[in-house]
């Protein structure tokens, strides 16, 4: 067992490669058997731009830590949908036909002020990341991060920092 790391009893860790060495899985074995990996984590996409939301939702699925379980155009729906589905992660675009994303965040937050939502703007003004973070959005990538490989890896440090910070 790695120092440092507080576990349940584990006999022995089993190490698995996977998806050509990019991620490594640690499972604990113990007499019941193995420990298995959590759940993926369920995600909501707001964006407006259909290429962009498709290639954003392609990478997440691909990913494995992630299932995107609905896809919202405009700010209503994105109210809908978190509202219907309760995901773990809202990856919110602040730029959204009708209701935007920063007033879609803030109707999220009214209902439920424990709802992970990550704003995306392709802007460099700070006077946005600051309106986002005071309607309760917890993370910002820029519009740029979405089309990266690095997506899965930058949502899952945001989603893991948010939930270690609220415990």
């Amino acid at each position: 067992m790695r120092r440092g790391l507080t576990a349940p009893a584990v006999e022995d860790e089993v190490v698995v490669a996977v998806d050509d060495h990019c991620r490594i899985v640690v499972a604990g074995v113990s007499g019941s058997g193995l420990v298995s990996a959590p759940p993926p984590l369920r995600v909501v996409v707001c964006e407006d731009d259909e290429n962009l939301a498709s290639l954003v939702m392609e990478l997440l699925d691909k990913d494995g830590r992630f299932v995107v379980v609905g896809r919202a155009s405009n700010g209503d729906q994105a109210v809908r949908l978190v509202e219907a589905h309760a995901p773990d992660v809202v990856l919110m675009d602040i730029g959204m036909p009708g209701r935007d994303g920063i007033e879609a965040t803030r109707t999220i937050h009214a209902r439920d002020a424990t709802q992970h939502v990550v704003i995306y703007t392709g802007s460099d003004e700070y006077g946005d990341v600051a309106r986002a973070a005071e309607a309760g959005a917890i993370g910002f990538l820029h519009k740029r991060a979405l089309t990266s490989p690095d997506l899965p890896d930058a949502l899952h440090v945001l989603h893991t920092n948010y939930v270690a910070a609220r415990d």
